[in-house]
């Protein structure tokens, strides 16, 4: 019973009051929550600490039911055929948060038409189909001949033949490009590569032996670092980083050979190792991919039909696998590992197929369902986030190759669709 003279409050009022005053639960502690936008399939969870949320397709907002004082939400899992960003996602709380914005978009492929000059781009259906985008083709005066997209999707890189510059652009959230920057890099280009989470650019000069090496702005702005170019060797065709940043290879399809570097704050340095010769096992490296699970580099050697494998060592110096190359179609000329890590995919040029490979602790194994027929001269190769749905750029044909990855990495085959221009070289998807 109160005290006389003392009014009676509830302890739930008390609760209610507490909760109204961003009291949440145990003193310190707030409610973690905030917005969903574009969010059209299922399958997204996000994750604060240790405590998962599952969201619902459609919904627009979210709350996790633990109370905290400090909090980081990520995205544990995607949705289907949907990639999600977290905005102002981590903080000190001081009242229940509702601030975190979860920003939900559709995939797109992006397609560069070295024939015809043109970025063209098509959204990506439920079941893999690609439809052009509205207004989707857009004019890049000079052929392009390389194509990278940043980690967050909102911009991609473009490097051209016959033109030092290498194009910016930004990316909507529906995916059309509009371009806001042109940086002069040394010479014509041909391979590109994004760094530390899109804070740095690679861009490999074909004609004079270097590499260029830019910082990326917020505002997508390139500013060459210091030095502004690295050496490589003869027509360095292709590049790519290690899965932990620390290392990149430039495939040197003029000599034969495999430049490797460490990276440090964005800047390259060759590595004491020296280049690798691809000449024992193969001739004119032309693409390349490393394993984002492992530490395996795959090169395309494209006069030898033969993907040689490497594997890369605590100083970054390569080592070929046993096998130390695997077998492919005639004149393979593109490779992209799925970025669950399970499967990789050569287009072969020479025949107009596409192999498909299980990825194994040594390397690449063909896989039991065989190749798969592309459209003529098939060159780029793209695989959606999901590692569900593989595109495939054919320069002869002027179209695009769709095809779904089933178990066991073989293909079933989609159609296949204009590439919207001429000689489709490379192709991303974000």
């Amino acid at each position: 019973m109160s005290s006389p003279g003392k009014r009676f409050v509830p302890s739930a009022l008390i609760l209610a009051l507490l909760a109204a005053c961003g009291g949440g639960g145990s003193s310190g502690s707030y409610t973690v929550g905030g917005s969903i936008s574009g969010l059209s399939t299922a399958g997204l969870v996000l994750a604060n600490g240790t405590e998962t949320k599952s969201v619902a397709s459609g919904a627009t907002s979210f709350v996790f039911d633990t109370a905290v004082s400090s909090y980081a939400v990520s995205v544990k899992s995607q949705p289907t055929g949907q990639t999600c960003l977290i905005n102002a996602g981590s903080g000190t709380a001081s009242a229940n948060v509702t601030s975190v914005s979860v920003v939900c978009r559709g995939y797109v492929v992006y397609v560069a038409n070295t024939g015809s000059s043109n970025l063209a781009s098509f959204s990506v259906g439920s079941g893999g189909s690609l439809s052009a985008l509205s207004a989707g083709v857009l004019s890049t005066a000079y052929p392009p001949t390389a194509l990278a997209l940043s980690p967050d999707g909102s911009r991609a890189f473009v490097a051209h033949q016959d033109d030092k510059n290498v194009s910016t652009y930004s990316l909507s959230s529906t995916g059309a490009p509009t371009l806001s920057a042109r940086t002069a890099a040394v010479s014509e280009s041909r391979g590109l590569a994004v760094g530390s989470g899109g804070a740095y650019l690679y861009v490999t000069n074909y004609t004079d032996k270097s590499l260029s090496q830019f910082a990326v702005a917020s505002s997508g702005a390139l500013s060459a670092l210091s030095p502004a170019s690295v050496d490589t060797q003869s027509t360095p065709y292709a590049l790519a980083l290690s899965a932990n940043g620390k290392y990149a290879y430039v495939a040197n399809a003029g000599s034969n050979t495999i430049t490797p570097y460490a990276v440090s704050n964005g800047a390259l340095t060759v590595l004491s190792s020296g280049s690798t010769s691809t000449s024992a096992l193969g001739t004119a490296p032309l693409a390349m991919d490393i394993d984002p699970g492992s530490n395996t580099v795959y090169v395309v050697l494209a006069d030898s039909a033969k993907v040689a494998q490497y594997s890369i060592g605590s100083t970054g110096a390569l080592t070929a696998l046993s096998p130390a190359t695997v077998a492919t179609g005639n004149t393979p000329r593109g490779i992209r590992v799925s970025p669950d890590g399970k499967c990789a995919y050569v287009s072969n040029r020479g025949d107009g197929t596409v192999s498909p490979y299980v990825v194994t602790s040594s390397g690449l194994t063909a896989a039991a369902s065989g190749a798969i027929a592309a459209g003529s001269l098939p060159t780029g190769l793209a695989i959606s986030p999901d590692s569900q749905f593989l595109y495939v750029a054919n320069a002869g044909s002027a179209t695009l190759s769709q095809y779904a990855i089933q178990s066991g990495c073989g293909l079933t085959a989609l159609g296949s669709i204009s590439s919207g221009g001429l000689a489709p070289s490379s192709i991303e998807v974000r």
